[in-house]
């Protein structure tokens, strides 16, 4: 696996900020679709960070899931939506890196072995779990979500035959790194944002200081 590159820490995000992004996107979602709330939230949390890659979706893919579940969208004169417009346009002349390609590959061939068939959305919330393994915080503050009870509702939707594994209640980013490593038949590695986690020792007592 690749030596391990922490991204610096994100600076604060006004929750406020980002919920008001991603209201403005679930207003173009279509009624009931039940990864809209999730998809607006990490776009919303990643539009207040003024960062589009932090999604963890390349410029492709964040154009087709918009067009596929906030149709409208890029198009509205919504005013809350102004920053979505124009940082969608900077991102796509930008692109988006892979600092960890080594990490990222393992945790996506286990998402992809166990991915349910029926959600259409399952290749994009795999981009954005894969990246978001990779900065220093627990899953679901990463995502921008209410609390790890989240996490495990996107899972169970998404990859069900891998949440019923975690007999040992893992914390989910620490369960993912785990489960990939053991998938892929090599040693178990700590995901590549976990040694700056303020629980690291928590979850890897036995590491090194």
């Amino acid at each position: 696996m690749d030596a391990v590159l922490i991204p610096s820490p994100a600076p604060a995000v006004s929750p406020p900020s980002a919920q008001r992004f991603a209201r403005a996107l679930l207003h173009h979602a279509p009624p009931g679709h039940p990864d809209a709330g999730f998809f607006a939230t990490v776009i919303g949390t990643s539009l207040a960070h003024q960062d589009l890659a932090r999604s963890g979706l390349c410029p492709d893919e964040l154009q087709q899931l918009l067009h596929h579940l906030f149709p409208g969208a890029l198009a509205s004169d919504d005013a809350r939506l102004a920053a979505l417009r124009e940082q969608a346009a900077s991102y796509a002349a930008r692109g988006r890196g892979d600092p960890q390609p080594g990490f990222t590959l393992l945790l996506r061939v286990l998402l992809d072995a166990y991915r349910a068939p029926e959600p259409e959305t399952t290749t994009w919330v795999t981009g954005v779990l894969v990246h978001a393994c990779l900065r220093p915080d627990h899953l679901w503050r990463d995502l921008g979500l209410s609390g790890r009870e989240d996490v495990t509702f996107l899972l169970a939707r998404h990859y069900p035959g891998l949440v019923i594994r975690n007999v040992r209640n893992l914390r989910w980013k620490h369960f993912l790194a785990y489960s990939a490593c053991e998938h892929a038949g090599l040693p178990p590695s700590a995901a590549p944002g976990c040694p700056a986690c303020e629980d690291y020792g928590v979850c890897y007592p036995d590491a090194p200081d």
